[in-house]
């Protein structure tokens, strides 16, 4: 399943959650790709997100040949 999980009148990010039969077969560039071409029409910035250890999601941006942005920091309410 591809997605959406952030987005706002200009920007969007594009995620996929690929059932665990579909994964390793490649169609997850082509998914986010399709996504991307549909998006682009109202939106000006497009980006695809990846954990650190998700090797698979990595892949699929290496393949698109996105150019890595840095990271990401959460910031956490200390419990105690």
């Amino acid at each position: 399943m591809a997605s959406h999980p952030a987005s706002n009148a200009t920007t969007t990010e594009a995620g996929i959650w690929p059932r665990p039969d579909f994964r390793g077969k490649r169609l997850a560039p082509p998914v986010i790709a399709a996504s991307y071409q549909r998006e682009h029409r109202n939106k000006t910035l497009l980006f695809y997100g990846s954990t650190a250890d998700n090797h698979a999601s990595q892949s699929v941006s290496r393949t698109l040949g996105h150019t890595p942005l840095g990271w990401i920091w959460t910031a956490r309410q200390k419990v105690g």
